[in-house]
């Protein structure tokens, strides 16, 4: 393949001539001299990145090399991983994660932080180097009395290693991509450091919150947190991991979410021994305030043709109460003859019919009068215990007015109310009402 020199673009846009900074670890004490960077570049149609480097002391110079691991991979060493490909009509569009150690944790005192501008250099392999150069800013990990007033601001630790759990390791909510929209709980750690805590008469001594959010890279919030939300927190003077806090599951497409790129926001609080909101307090009204603690690459693919299809309830089903196990669903009906992918499929329960699911969930389609199963697959429960969701399912429709049909495994508690009910099933974008249900006694 022929390739021109380089992409035709605004070539006052940096993701065409350099990089384009989606977000990084902005601010950290000098207990964590970590780097964490994600970027997206736009490059010629076929070309690859071939080395990334970044500048290990902030002096300018990009002297430490990131080896490459395949995507989703989330180690702990000098590693970039490439989360995102997308092909378009003249360029192709690569959005990488880069992560691993610095050597900026020389003391700032008496100024309360210092900024260093951390040099990212990404060799293509037809010979072009893209650069940036984003700034953090390292805040003191001492302080006493003596010190001058902002020395002591609370902060949050940016975790990394295994020192705060989760898989595969601490520092996995940094570039993590989530192909159908969620975020497991294990991701986002907020460790909240108030190194005046407790201090006698001292303003801003007691750190027990923080705000945080998760922002798009248009700059809009995510539905899951349209203003930055309250968290609390215990905060304290030492290193210890043992107060973190771990939120929970975050499922952005059941939001209603957009794809694309997340930062993960928290602005540590700090209150004065009159309980007032002290100064050193980091405002959630200001973007420049938040530490950026993570992020997470809700991906999508390349547009392409799809095939259409409806989904409407399956036959009725008629339970006993007690236990007895009859099949719910709905029948699919390929609509043209484009190839249709696996879909996500969203099994909800009705509240208060005294329905349980198996958690299993099979496809199929009927061969003559004979069902043939085409796949089983295993779901994941919600939060609250009222949906299942199950992902790939292949929905096994082949071609114009091809018919299939997904069902679960449904029983009706021994007190459960008598009558009509039925699930609520979605299946890509599409809702419908399942098989309609009657419970009757035994």
């Amino acid at each position: 393949m022929t390739t021109s020199a380089t992409p035709q673009g605004d070539p006052k846009d940096p993701e065409w001539t350099g990089i384009h900074t989606l977000g990084h670890a902005n601010r950290f004490a000098v207990w964590d001299s970590e780097f964490r960077y994600d970027g997206r570049i736009r490059v010629p149609m076929g070309v690859k990145i071939s080395q990334v480097r970044y500048s290990y002391t902030g002096n300018g110079q990009a002297d430490m090399n990131a080896a490459e691991l395949p995507r989703g991979r989330s180690g702990i060493d000098q590693q970039y991983e490439v989360i995102d490909l997308t092909f378009l009509a003249d360029s192709d569009l690569i959005t990488f994660t880069l992560r691993g150690d610095l050597n900026v944790d020389a003391d700032p005192r008496p100024a309360y932080s210092r900024k260093y501008q951390i040099r990212v250099d990404v060799t293509l392999d037809n010979g072009d180097v893209r650069t940036a150069n984003p700034e953090i800013d390292v805040l003191a990990g001492a302080w006493q009395r003596s010190d001058p007033e902002m020395v002591g601001r609370p902060f949050v630790r940016l975790p990394y290693d295994y020192n705060w759990g989760g898989t595969p390791n601490s520092q996995a909510g940094f570039g993590h991509v989530s192909d159908n929209g969620r975020i497991p709980g294990d991701k986002f750690i907020i460790d909240l450091v108030n190194l005046r805590q407790d201090e006698q008469g001292v303003a801003g001594n007691n750190s027990d919150h923080v705000y945080y959010q998760l922002v798009h890279e248009d700059g809009t919030p995510s539905r899951y947190t349209p203003t930055p939300q309250l968290q609390k927190a215990e905060g304290h003077q030492d290193s210890g991991t043992g107060r973190k806090v771990v939120l929970p599951a975050i499922d952005l497409r059941q939001l209603g979410d957009k794809p694309g790129y997340y930062r993960f926001l928290v602005w540590p609080q700090a209150a004065n021994p009159d309980g007032t909101t002290s100064n050193l307090s980091w405002d959630p009204a200001k973007a420049e305030d938040a530490f950026q603690l993570g992020s997470v690459y809700y991906r999508y693919a390349a547009t392409q043709a799809r095939g259409q299809f409806a989904v409407s309830p399956g036959g009725p089903v008629q339970l006993r109460r007690g236990g007895e196990t009859g099949y719910a669903g709905v029948e699919l009906q390929a609509v043209d003859d484009g190839t249709i992918p696996a879909q996500t499929v969203r099994v909800t329960l009705p509240q208060g019919k005294g329905l349980r699911l198996s958690g299993q969930l099979i496809a199929g389609n009927m061969q003559g009068s004979v069902w043939q199963q085409t796949g089983s697959y295993t779901g994941t429960w919600s939060q609250d215990g009222r949906s299942l969701t199950f992902d790939k399912v292949n929905l096994a429709l082949s071609g114009n007015d091809s018919k299939s049909g997904v069902l679960v495994e449904v029983t009706a508690l021994a007190d459960a109310p008598l009558g009509d009910t039925g699930l609520t099933f979605q299946v890509g974008d599409q809702i419908s009402s399942s098989s309609p249900i009657r419970v009757i006694n035994r």
